[in-house]
C-alpha cells in the first residue's frame, strides 16, 4: 500500500513541478469489493467501446445519460467495477427506484445538473493555482445550482419521506464560496487573468477609481478630437490608435497645409501623415498608465480569490463527488424509464433467473417489436451450464453476452432489460468469445484463446459467471472437440460456477446425460411467409 502511495505522489510530482500534491486521505483498494471484469471480458461485452473500438454501440453509450463531466466518468469508473456487496447494491437501487417514480423531480434535477460544471476538475486546478477567471466563475454558477438541487431535494424527502433519495441529499453546497465569487467576479468572466474585465464593480475601490480614470480618458480623446478639427479647421482629422504607434493624429494629405506648428511628425503613409502633440502625448501617458495598474490591480485580487477557493477545494471536490452520485442515479432513472428496465432482485444466492431478458444494445439496434426477448435460469445448486447449440448469426451469442450485461448492469447499481430479474451477486464475469490474434506478440488465434480459457480456468470461483463461445475452434476437430469437453467438465465438476456455454460440438450435449447441472438448448431458425424467424 505504501509503496503504491508513493508511486503516485512521485508521478503527481513528476508531472506538477514544483506543486504540492493537494492529499488529503489515502484509501486501501480491495479488489473483492468489486466485480472482476478483465480486459477480454471489458472487451467482448463492449463495456466502454465495441469490438472496432468506438463509443457509440457500447453500453457506456447506452446508458450514459449523466448531465455532467464528473456524472459519466464515475458511471463509467461503476460499468467497469460494479460492486458485490448486496446491500450496497441495493442502496443504489433505492436511488435508482426514488428517481424513476417521480418524474417531476427527475426533470428538474436534471436541468439544473446540466448547469453545473466539473467542480471535481476545477477544484483540483484551483488547488493548483491554475484556475482561469471564467472557471472561478463555472464554480461560481455551479453552485449557485447546487444550491437550486440542494432545495429540490430536501422538499421531495419532506413530501414523500422517501428513503431512497435521503442518501443522495446535498448537506455542504459551500455557500460561502459562492458568496465570496459573486462579490468579486464580473458575471462574464473573461478567459486569461492579466487583460482586466475580471472584477465586479464597486468590489475594489482602487479597481473602480484606475477604471473610472481609463474610461474618462477615452471620453477626452474624442473631446479633444473635436477641438483639433475646430482649431485646424480639418474636418477629417481623426485620433487614432495602434498597439505599436499608440495615439496619434492622422491628417490626409489634402490637409496637410493646414497642420498648425506644435504637431510633430509621427509617421508617413500612403493616404496622409501621423502627427502628435504635448496633449496628446500627456493623455496617452495617463491613460496607459491606467490600463496598467487597472490590469495588475485585477490580477492581483484575482489572485487572492483563487488562493482563498483553493482553501477550499476538498470540500468542492467532496461536493463534486455527491453532485457525480446524485447524476448517475438520475441518468440510470431515466433509461430505466426511457427503455423500460426493471428493478432485479439481488441477494447472496448462487440463482440467476430473468423473464423476457433482452439484450440493451441490441434491442435498440433492432427495428421496433423484433427483438425476442429470453427467459435465463442458472443455479449452482441446480442447472448451472447451459450448452447452447445452434445455427450462426442465431442469437447464441446475443443471449449469452445480455445474461453477462444484465449482472453487471444490475450490480453496479442500475435496472436491467427484462420483466422480472433475480441474480446472486457474482464475483467475477469471464468471457472468451469470438476469433481473434495478436500477431504482434507472436500470438495465434489458437494460442489467444487458450490463454484466456487458462485464465478462466484458473480464476473463476463458484460465484462467477462464464460465457464461453466457441471453445476449441482454433485446431483440429477432434483436438478442439477434446479441449472442449475437458474445459466444460473442470466448470461443471471442479469449479461449480454458473457458465453459458455455445458451441458447434453437438457431442456436448451428451454431457447433460451424466451431469444434472448440464441443459441443453437449442436455437432453431425456421421460415415464416417471406422472413427467417
Amino acid at each position: 500500500v505504501l509503496s503504491a502511495a508513493a508511486l503516485c505522489l512521485a508521478y503527481a510530482g513528476y508531472t506538477q513541478p514544483g506543486q504540492q500534491p493537494d492529499i488529503r486521505r489515502l484509501d486501501v483498494y480491495d479488489p473483492t469489493d468489486q466485480l472482476a471484469l478483465d480486459d477480454a471480458a471489458v472487451r467482448n461485452l463492449e463495456i466502454v467501446r465495441t469490438l472496432s473500438g468506438e463509443r457509440p454501440g457500447s453500453l457506456l453509450h447506452l446508458v450514459d445519460e449523466t448531465r455532467t463531466g464528473m456524472g459519466a466518468r464515475l458511471l463509467r469508473r461503476r460499468l467497469l467495477a460494479p460492486l458485490t456487496d448486496v446491500g450496497a447494491i441495493r442502496g443504489r437501487h433505492d436511488g435508482v427506484e426514488a428517481l424513476l417514480l417521480d418524474v417531476p423531480l427527475r426533470g428538474q434535477l436534471r436541468e439544473e445538473l446540466a448547469q453545473v460544471s466539473d467542480l471535481e476538475r476545477l477544484a483540483t486546478r484551483s488547488a493548483a493555482r491554475l484556475a482561469s477567471p471564467r472557471e472561478l466563475a463555472g464554480i461560481r454558477d455551479s453552485l449557485r445550482a447546487v444550491a437550486r438541487v440542494q432545495t429540490l431535494l430536501a422538499e421531495a424527502v419532506a413530501r414523500l419521506d422517501g428513503e431512497g433519495l435521503r442518501p443522495l441529499l446535498i448537506e455542504d453546497g459551500s455557500p460561502d464560496v459562492e458568496a465570496d465569487l459573486a462579490v468579486w467576479l464580473m458575471d462574464e468572466a473573461p478567459p486569461v487573468s492579466n487583460q482586466g474585465g475580471i472584477v465586479r464593480a464597486g468590489a475594489d475601490p482602487r479597481v473602480d477609481e484606475l477604471r473610472q480614470l481609463s474610461s474618462s480618458s477615452k471620453d477626452v480623446l474624442l473631446q479633444l478630437e473635436q477641438r483639433e478639427r475646430a482649431r485646424t479647421g480639418i474636418s477629417s482629422l481623426k485620433v487614432k490608435y495602434t498597439r505599436v504607434f499608440g495615439y496619434y493624429l492622422e491628417v490626409t494629405r489634402a490637409n496637410l497645409g493646414a497642420v498648425p506648428d506644435d504637431y510633430r511628425r509621427k509617421q508617413t503613409v500612403a493616404t496622409g501623415e501621423r502627427f502628435i502633440t504635448d496633449e496628446l502625448e500627456d493623455l496617452q501617458t495617463r491613460i496607459q498608465s491606467a490600463d496598467v495598474q487597472l490590469k495588475a490591480r485585477e490580477s492581483e485580487l484575482f489572485e487572492e480569490l483563487r488562493d482563498r477557493v483553493a482553501q477550499h477545494a476538498a470540500r468542492l471536490r467532496q461536493l463534486g463527488g455527491r453532485l457525480a452520485d446524485l447524476d448517475v442515479h438520475a441518468a440510470l432513472a431515466e433509461v430505466a424509464h426511457r427503455y423500460d428496465h426493471t428493478r432485479p432482485q439481488v441477494d447472496e444466492g448462487c440463482e440467476m433467473s430473468f423473464s423476457d431478458l433482452r439484450h440493451p444494445i441490441v434491442e435498440r439496434l433492432a427495428a421496433a417489436g423484433k427483438f425476442v426477448p429470453n427467459d435465463v435460469r442458472l443455479d449452482t445448486e441446480g442447472p448451472r451450464m447451459m450448452v447452447i447449440t445452434g445455427p450462426n448469426m442465431s442469437g447464441k451469442s446475443t443471449t449469452m453476452r445480455q445474461v453477462a450485461l444484465a449482472t453487471l448492469l444490475a450490480q453496479a447499481g442500475a435496472f436491467v432489460p427484462s420483466r422480472e430479474a433475480r441474480i446472486g451477486v457474482a464475483d467475477r464475469i469471464y468471457t472468451r468469445v469470438g476469433a481473434s490474434d495478436n500477431l504482434a506478440r507472436g500470438q495465434s488465434t489458437f494460442m489467444v484463446e487458450m490463454q484466456e480459457a487458462a485464465a478462466i480456468l484458473q480464476g473463476a470461483t463458484r460465484r462467477s459467471l462464464v460465457i464461453l463461445d466457441e471453445i476449441g475452434r482454433g485446431t483440429s476437430t477432434y483436438d478442439g472437440l477434446a479441449i472442449a469437453w475437458a474445459v466444460a467438465e473442470h466448470l461443471h465438476d471442479v469449479v461449480g460456477c454458473r457458465t453459458m456455454f455455445a458451441t458447434h460440438y453437438h457431442e456436448l450435449c451428451e454431457l447433460a446425460e451424466t451431469r444434472d447441472g448440464v441443459v441443453n438448448f437449442n436455437v432453431a431458425a425456421r421460415e415464416y411467409g417471406d422472413e427467417v424467424v
